[in-house]
């Protein structure tokens, strides 16, 4: 009982128990609507294209926003940013949610409200990556993140189920709108944070000052570029998964229902690896983060075999196991290695290149299937994404980087 005590002590810290509250809440939308949102287009217009369309839309728009999202991140309360793109989440989401069920959507509407819940999602890793450490003390700060990981995780179980009964009882609409009251709930309870003052903004440059320091902070840290180009091409990649996956399940695998399966398994694996995330403390942290992904490139090439539910949900779980792993640590890294006050502006820096190309990804999906055909595609994906894990895994920066001293003792005792 102890061992478990010690294992989620963070949530004995008000500011961090409010804000994982809040969290898993908007983690529970999310997870519906992931199902949701996909079967929804799908619903109105049968094409892959016009899925790869909305889901690319909603990434232009975050990424186009996340530079500017991390110096305001660095200069307001980030717990108010927060709350506010909780709000244009909740209102898109809602909005959406009802033209769907009324009967009155179009693609068009679908991607023009997708793109204001992008412009607010483009907030949300620059302000949360700079306001987690102010929330925590840093002794816990990798528990406080594998507990982030494992709420995300388990309620990405019970979500996609519950997406996937809605969609198969004929009403995506419906899950769209539990999404936009859970983000109703994240902005309440984000209002309930009680974060001092901030100490690290010491003054006020202009705009483009603040960004060239921000960039200036990103360059320095060598182990971060030297990996986002790769992570960026393997992300551009892997974004047909998410258009085609849906495809694939509606023609194949008996429709919505064998969709939700997959991402329900990624999220039961997720959780395994939520808890692994709380136990171990290795002493090469980064290497493991990235080692942890490998399982990943797997899922389209199950797809690409045409592979039987269960085995690729198989593959999922061990997916969801390595991602888990390997977001826990790699937040952890990065927390202690920026320092807080360009911690923002260096995460906008990290989270364009990791996805900056992951909306023309979704856009060709459906052309470059119709042209190879969607096996080949797959094929292709899981090859490309396989060979930049192998050069991020080989990078000296990722295997130089070692644990702290404090951190490595802390574990042991």
């Amino acid at each position: 009982m102890n061992a478990l005590a010690g294992r989620v002590g963070a949530l004995t810290e008000r500011n961090f128990r409010v804000l994982f509250t809040s969290t898993t809440i908007s983690a529970v939308g999310d997870a519906v609507s992931t199902i949701a949102l996909a079967f929804a287009v799908l619903q109105i217009s049968n094409s892959p294209i016009a899925l790869g369309v909305v889901i690319a839309g909603r990434q232009v728009a975050s990424a186009s926003v996340t530079l500017a999202a991390g110096v305001w991140s660095d200069r307001l309360p980030r717990h108010l940013i927060l709350t506010a793109a909780a709000v244009v989440q909740g209102a898109a989401q809602a909005t959406t949610g009802t033209l769907v069920i009324s009967g009155h959507a179009t693609v068009t509407m679908v991607v023009a409200l997708q793109v204001a819940y992008g412009l607010a999602s483009g907030f949300v890793i620059p302000a949360a990556q700079g306001l987690i450490p102010h929330t925590i003390s840093a002794a816990r700060l990798q528990q406080a993140n594998a507990l982030l990981g494992l709420t995300r995780s388990s309620v990405g179980v019970i979500g996609p189920a519950i997406g996937g009964l809605l969609v198969a009882l004929g009403s995506p609409g419906s899950a769209l709108l539990v999404d936009a009251a859970s983000f109703a709930a994240e902005a309440l309870l984000l209002l309930r944070l009680r974060i001092p003052p901030r100490a690290d903004v010491l003054e006020r440059n202009p705009f483009f000052h603040e960004l060239r320091l921000g960039w200036a902070e990103f360059r320095r840290q060598t182990w971060i570029w030297t990996t986002i180009v790769f992570f960026g091409i393997s992300n551009f990649f892997f974004a047909s998964y998410f258009v085609l996956g849906p495809v694939v399940a509606k023609r194949d695998l008996g429709g919505a229902p064998a969709w939700a399966a997959l991402v329900t398994a990624f999220g039961l694996g997720s959780i395994v690896g939520g808890v692994l995330a709380l136990r171990i403390r290795p002493r090469r942290p980064l290497l493991t983060s990235c080692a942890a992904a490998a399982p990943i490139v797997l899922q389209p090439l199950g797809l690409a075999l045409k592979l039987p539910v269960p085995v690729l949900a198989g593959l999922a779980f061990a997916s969801g196991v390595g991602i888990a792993v390997h977001l826990a640590f790699w937040f952890t890294v990065f927390q202690r290695q920026v320092p807080a006050e360009a911690r923002s502006r260096v995460s906008s820096y990290d989270a364009l290149g990791s996805f900056v190309l992951m909306p023309l990804g979704s856009a060709l999906a459906g052309p470059v299937a119709a042209l190879i055909g969607i096996s080949t595609t797959l094929y292709v994906v899981s090859a490309v994404m396989t060979i930049c894990l192998f050069v991020v895994v080989g990078q000296p920066s990722v295997r130089a980087m070692r644990a702290p001293v404090a951190a490595t003792a802390a574990a042991a005792a």
